[in-house]
């Protein structure tokens, strides 16, 4: 199996006509707005789906702007902005050389993109590279322990997976990738569970069951329950 995600792959997905609404992940700008304010600040979105994050900061008062190396995925983020009635920047270009000049940015983020490279170093020293002192960086990922690893998996055999390849983190591990790179971790987050995990009631539990779950959504093993996790760290140099 090639370890790649290629441009040809997204732009048969982006070709489709079967794409979702619209959406922002709640607790992605929950965690973001809760670290700093994004009103006037100079935010890049890599790799922005449909636009969803990247409208709703605009809307906040941010100076958004959104790379991608595929033109169809640009073209639908442009037509949504238009939609929203706000001003997003668009540019076509790798993730790991974008055309910006060093320490551009205020706020870099990104929902699904790291899981796709094969060397995803390359993606965070060359964020780092435009990201200002001081600035913050939010990734976004699937977490590994969940039975979409397991789907997802299967069918990358088959070699069904609309992407060609994926990988995904635990929290640690991708704690431990920022901090190898120079950053400085902020806080760590995550949000879904697979399969309404959350939902489960055992009868014979009752008040109990209630009890543990409210504990583990206390501490760091909700991040291992997770079917996303997300880590913001800060560029200390």
């Amino acid at each position: 199996m090639e370890k790649t995600s290629t441009k040809s792959h997204w732009r048969d997905y982006w070709n489709r006509s079967d794409h979702q609404p619209v959406v922002t992940h709640e607790e992605l700008l929950a965690n973001l707005l809760a670290t700093t304010s994004v009103k006037g600040k100079k935010i890049l979105e890599v790799g922005a789906g449909m636009g969803g994050d990247s409208i709703y900061l605009s809307k906040k008062g941010a100076h958004v702007t959104v790379v991608d190396f595929t033109k169809e995925a640009l073209e639908k983020i442009n037509e949504n902005a238009k939609k929203a009635k706000v001003t997003i920047k668009t540019v076509q270009a790798d993730a790991r050389n974008m055309p910006f000049a060093d320490n551009t940015f205020d706020i870099i983020f990104h929902q699904g993109l790291l899981e796709h490279f094969k060397n995803p170093k390359e993606l965070l020293i060359e964020q780092k590279r435009v990201l200002k002192s001081g600035g913050y960086l939010l990734v976004d990922v699937p977490q590994r322990y969940t039975t979409y690893t397991v789907k997802k998996h299967l069918l990358m055999i088959l070699g069904k997976w609309f992407a060609g390849w994926e990988r995904e983190f635990s929290a640690g591990e991708l704690e431990q990738l920022l901090t190898d790179e120079g950053y400085s971790v902020v806080r760590s987050y995550g949000w879904g569970y697979y399969g309404k995990l959350h939902n489960i009631r055992f009868a014979k539990l009752g008040a109990w069951y209630e009890a543990i779950w409210k504990f583990i959504e206390s501490t760091r093993m909700k991040l291992y329950l997770n079917w996303c996790i997300g880590v913001i760290v800060q560029k200390i140099a």
